[in-house]
């Protein structure tokens, strides 16, 4: 992909008024103009990167149980606990800032998606179980993956508005959902407007996925179902799911093949995908492995251990 961005697109940068008084870590305006490098870079490269936008739960009621400077100190030890984070091995090029009120975000060149939100789920846990506060806090978190807007026509100014602004929706989601959650995608953030989560499911013998259907709906799941490989991959195209579940050996375009196609769009290969099948050999098992397929089930399958596992997977990070 060619690069269209420069740093002499732009005047020198007057760092003067980028450093926040309470904490010492970079301010919003830094946050935005390190975030643009980052991700022209990461386009250039054709690289993940991710944003966290990291929010502390209950901060009016900190203020009021402990005054504003017990407000700040929670503000500053969250701070510490960040600049840990990214001090440890193999932390050392991610880049902390506090942006406004009790927001503070946490931006990961060179990661995949995975990893960030491994990171979210640590850094959530952390938080819970440090005794640097003054009392046991939580924290919200809205993760975004640089790769989701490479396809972005808009202009720089805002297609990195639309990155911050993309975290704040699943930031507000996690928080929403009570506090001490992390929101890692838009069909999770979806569920704040109403829409619930997706999932389809691929498999010829519609009658032996049934009782999962229903399962996933009971859990307020939108399911679709398909019989074959070739639908299943114009389906997703229209409207990717928030998990996949398919039968490895569909027809017109097996499971495997399916999960290949998808994995050549790094949108589409980050969705969920679980596969199920009668057989569960040596040379399936190492099919799975090279395809990055995580979940594969022998029929007859566990019907509350699968539904157990999507759920799982939509929810994100739980109290």
């Amino acid at each position: 992909m060619e690069n269209t961005h420069s740093s002499s697109d732009h005047p020198p940068f007057d760092e003067s008024g980028t450093i926040d008084s309470v904490t010492g870590l970079g301010n919003e305006r830094l946050f935005l103009r390190l975030l643009t490098e980052e991700f022209f870079r990461a386009r250039e490269r054709e690289t993940n990167g991710a944003v966290l936008l990291i929010k502390i739960d209950d901060i009016m009621g900190i203020n009021a149980r402990h005054g504003r400077r017990g407000g700040d100190e929670a503000l500053r030890s969250l701070g510490n606990l960040l600049k840990k984070t990214g001090a440890a091995p193999g932390n050392a090029s991610h880049l902390i800032f506090r942006l406004s009120g009790p927001v503070f975000s946490y931006v990961m060149p060179d990661c995949s998606a995975d990893r960030a939100n491994s990171m979210a789920r640590e850094i959530a846990s952390e938080t819970f179980h440090s005794d640097l506060f003054i009392e046991r806090l939580t924290v919200s978190i809205g993760v975004v993956n640089l790769y989701e807007f490479f396809l972005s026509e808009e202009d720089e100014t805002r297609l990195v508005r639309s990155i911050e602004q993309t975290a704040l929706r699943r930031l507000e989601t996690a928080e929403r959902s009570g506090g001490n959650t992390v929101c890692f995608n838009s069909a999770l953030a979806d569920i704040g407007t109403g829409a619930a989560p997706s999932v389809l499911i691929v498999d010829p013998d519609q009658s032996a996925v049934e009782p999962l259907v229903f399962a996933l709906e009971a859990a307020n799941l939108d399911v679709t179902a398909c019989r074959n490989g070739e639908e299943a991959y114009a389906l997703i195209r229209a409207k990717p799911p928030s998990a996949v579940v398919c039968e490895a050996m569909t027809p017109r375009l097996n499971g495997f093949m399916l999960r290949d196609r998808l994995r050549a769009n790094a949108f589409l290969g980050a969705i969920p995908f679980i596969l199920l099948s009668h057989k569960k050999t040596e040379d399936f098992i190492r099919k799975a492995i090279d395809l990055d397929i995580r979940h594969y089930f022998r029929k007859p399958i566990s019907i509350t251990e699968v539904a157990g596992l999507i759920g799982n997977l939509l929810r994100g990070f739980g109290a």
